[in-house]
Formats: C-alpha cells, sequence, structure tokens
C-alpha cells in the first residue's frame, strides 16, 4: 500500500458526515496507514501529474500536501487510484523528512 494513492473518507472534526478524498499512502503502520493529502487546488506542496503515476489516473494535476500527515484506518479506504513512482515518492519522502528535520 505504500506510495499506493486511495479514495478515503475524510471525516469533519465534529464527525457528522465525511467527503471522499484522495490521499497518498505513506507508510503502514498494521491496520492503519500515515497518509498525506493531495488536493487538486493551487498549494505550495509537491506536484503530481499523471506522469509520475503507474497503474491509475488523478482526473486532474493534484498537490500533495507535506509535511501535514494524518493516520487513517485501512478501512475507510474506498478505491486504489494509482501508484506513485519509486523516483516521485521518494521526492515526496524527502520533502517530509527535509521539512520535519528528521
Amino acid at each position: 500500500m505504500v506510495a499506493d494513492i486511495y479514495l478515503a473518507k475524510i471525516y469533519f472534526t465534529d464527525l457528522s458526515d465525511y467527503k471522499i478524498r484522495p490521499v497518498l499512502i505513506y507508510q503502514e503502520l498494521g491496520d492503519d496507514c500515515i497518509c498525506f493529502q493531495i488536493t487538486s487546488q493551487n498549494y505550495k506542496g509537491i506536484k503530481l501529474t499523471n506522469h509520475d503515476l503507474i497503474n491509475g489516473k488523478l482526473k486532474k494535476d493534484s498537490f500533495v500536501v507535506v509535511p501535514k500527515n494524518f493516520t487513517l484506518h485501512k478501512s475507510i479506504f474506498t478505491k486504489k487510484l494509482a501508484t506513485v513512482k519509486n523516483d516521485k515518492f521518494k521526492e515526496i519522502k524527502d520533502s517530509f523528512c527535509k521539512q520535519l528535520k528528521c
């Protein structure tokens, strides 16, 4: 699952409802995954295009929001969209670590 893009149920902070949004899986932790948000809105993140993907596609060029991350249980992933190529995933990981100074 690492480097895969899934649609996931992202709940509002009051847990009253959710929206389906794409996320990039950064790391698996048992039944949970550390994820990054993916947005098609112009964002100072890492640009992600269909050229950066294998086995799938995104509807629009998008941005991976780093260093913001969150943990989701695997049960809320609804559909696999694509896999990020190794070189692009390394760029995302390096950016995440650089911003967190790890």
